[in-house]
């Protein structure tokens, strides 16, 4: 079975100056994982439900999800609420425990409507998989720096069970301290997990910004003048690392795989 994400940070998260995860979408070839000279704690695997229905289990998702236990790697593995009936989830968690696949994070998913799932939102969603399978997955959930009203429904979530909080990419250190800091004043008590996104050029952070809803400063685009993307969210991270002795660091990768590599050898200096 893989490690639990919470044991992997119990046991060697503060070892080096920092640990990494990366997130990758099916779609990514076997081919550029097999070349990948990096190694993540684990690798969480996204999932659109829209995509592939929820009708069976030979879909993209779980297909790189065996693929990468093959190779004795950790698995994260999204959840969304979206399109999913209870008897889907309850064949899909015995199947993932026979992969050896332990963590989940669950969220609401893109286009979630009602109407079309059993779950009205990821907290129902993490009681339902607590009351079926007790302690036996280790559940993240999704936090929105920024947003206001997130840390109350984390604390909801992570009262009905989940072991970390894994955020939406930000840029600038000070909204990371203000939501741990509103985390810890709101009694919630679960380890932290910085999304980062990794870009290059103003183009591609507009895109991402639009995409996910996420804020920036002109102060950011007036750095883009003389820094590259890469060299600003090197600094995001060694900030973080200096200001709230955070040691692990979760990259969506848009399966840019060399960019990756070379995010990780800047920041293994």
């Amino acid at each position: 079975m893989s490690d639990r994400i919470t044991e992997i940070f119990n046991n060697d998260g503060r070892k080096e100056k920092f640990t990494y995860s990366l997130e990758i979408t099916p779609g990514v070839k076997e081919e550029e994982l097999e070349n990948l000279n990096l190694e993540p704690t684990f690798f969480s695997i996204t999932w659109h439900a829209y995509a592939h229905g929820c009708k069976d289990f030979d879909i993209e998702p779980l297909k790189l999800a065996k693929y990468l236990r093959s190779k004795k790697k950790n698995v994260l593995l999204h959840i969304s609420c979206a399109n999913v009936k209870k008897d889907y989830i309850d064949k899909l968690l015995v199947l993932l425990k026979e992969m050896g696949i332990c963590n989940l994070f669950i969220i609401l998913g893109e286009k979630f409507d009602s109407s079309h799932s059993d779950f009205e939102g990821s907290k129902a969603m993490i009681t339902y998989i607590r009351q079926r399978t007790g302690d036996y997955f280790c559940i993240g959930v999704a936090g929105f720096p920024g947003r206001e009203g997130n840390i109350l429904q984390l604390k909801e979530k992570t009262d009905s069970g989940a072991d970390f909080i894994l955020t939406q990419a930000f840029f600038e250190c000070d909204e990371l301290i203000q939501f741990v800091t509103g985390c810890k004043e709101a009694g919630i008590n679960v380890p932290v997990i910085p999304g980062v996104f990794p870009f290059e050029t103003q183009t591609e952070l507009e895109g991402f910004v639009r995409l996910c809803k996420v804020h920036i400063t002109e102060d950011i685009i007036r750095n883009l003048n003389n820094q590259s993307g890469i060299e600003i969210v090197v600094g995001l991270v060694n900030q973080i690392i200096l200001r709230l002795d955070i040691r692990h660091f979760h990259f969506f990768t848009l399966n840019k795989m060399s960019r990756i590599t070379t995010l990780i050898n800047l920041l293994s200096k």
